[in-house]
């Protein structure tokens, strides 16, 4: 795939480069941007648009299913695995439903995750930092 534009190859670039916190919450950063989009779409009534912009959220958060570790996370991996399958079901009931109030319960929560992942990811790099230094 060739890309002429310099924004995908910076977006690229980005991916490729970044930590796997980064990774994460640039999940999260997208899930929460497609979540917008399809409250927008859902209330210009473009549902072909709404319904692509939920999938889109579906299959970031199946992303973030997949690479759940259950062996290595224990308790919260369970708990995560049970918040992203609560969010699945919110999404497919949105869609089917064309209820923007749903995608708008479905942001809030990943934007809770996004914080509590965010916050997790500068402890780590403050304990990554300050190894460094000993």
């Amino acid at each position: 795939m060739i890309l002429n534009q310099p924004y995908q190859v910076y977006q690229n670039m980005a991916v490729q480069t970044a930590t796997p916190e980064r990774l994460l919450l640039m999940l999260f950063e997208g899930a929460i941007r497609f979540c917008k989009e399809a409250i927008h779409a859902l209330q210009t009534q473009n549902y072909e648009t709404g319904n692509a912009k939920i999938i889109r959220v579906q299959n970031i958060i199946n992303e973030l299913i997949v690479t759940l570790d259950r062996d290595v996370g224990g308790e919260l991996a369970q708990n995560l695995l049970s918040i992203y399958q609560y969010l699945q079901r919110r999404l497919i009931e949105a869609n089917l439903k064309k209820d923007q109030s749903i995608i708008e319960e479905v942001s809030q929560h990943l934007k809770e995750l996004y914080e509590g992942f965010a916050e997790a990811a500068k402890l780590v790099k403050g304990q990554e930092t300050k190894h460094e230094h000993m």
